[in-house]
């Protein structure tokens, strides 16, 4: 089982330390706070409340053989760095760090972070595409500009195989799952037909993605448009 310890409890550490809940880890968490760590006390974690910056304190807490430390205290830019430098003195392979600003980001990365994160700039990475697309439901950067994104299928696409849309070549996307309402995502076959209500699970790059669903939403836009103008017309035939 693999060991994880979350150093500090601000909102991205706990946000980590609720999906961690529902896997199967060995979770540790440490924070000065006693009220912080008496929330999670009828949870099955270990919690040790301790003064991170107390580096022999802080080697005596950490398991031998963890597997990863997730460092976020918050605000305190010089406190995250000074963790970050003694878990790499300890030899721990993976360190995910919150970083603040782009300077702070480049000393965690001189200290050793494998790992930096900029949580509130990844959450407007996803949200931001998600504002200008009426066709994406999910999008998630994964590296450079691959992204993986939830897209309705489009209706031109209804009957037809995963070969005969073509994706790859045509369109420069990968279709990875596909589910229709609530299923799961699950494995399929290049001959699986498209069927109303589809949605597929797509990675490719943000640029091929972007041109994708922007030319479905215009093709969506364009429907809507005239469905209202055939009720309008219709109406005043009446």
């Amino acid at each position: 089982m693999k060991q994880i310890v979350i150093l500090g409890l601000s909102y991205f550490g706990k946000s980590v330390l609720d999906e961690l809940l529902d896997l199967d880890v060995d979770v540790l968490i440490i924070d000065k706070d006693r009220d912080v760590i008496d929330a999670y006390k009828d949870s099955s974690i270990g919690a040790v409340v301790l003064d991170v910056l107390n580096a022999e304190n802080l080697r005596r807490a950490l398991p031998a053989n963890v597997d990863a430390v997730v460092i976020d205290l918050g605000n305190k830019i010089e406190a995250s760095i000074l963790a970050t430098s003694y878990c790499v003195k300890m030899a721990i392979k993976n360190i995910i760090v919150k970083a603040e600003t782009e300077e702070h980001a480049e000393i965690l990365e001189l200290v050793g972070a494998t790992k930096i994160i900029f949580p509130n700039r990844e959450a407007a990475k996803r949200v931001t595409p998600l504002l200008l697309s009426s066709v994406l439901l999910n999008y998630l950067p994964v590296s450079g500009k691959l992204v993986i994104a939830e897209i309705e299928i489009p209706e031109a696409f209804y009957g037809k195989t995963v070969l005969e849309t073509d994706l790859r070549r045509k369109y420069g996307l990968n279709l990875i799952s596909v589910k229709n309402g609530d299923q799961e995502y699950g494995l399929f076959s290049p001959e699986y037909r498209f069927n109303e209500g589809d949605i597929g699970l797509i990675s490719g790059t943000d640029d091929a993605l972007e041109k994708f669903s922007g030319n479905l939403g215009r093709q969506k836009e364009r429907k809507s448009l005239t469905n209202t103008f055939k009720r309008l017309f219709q109406f005043g035939r009446k």
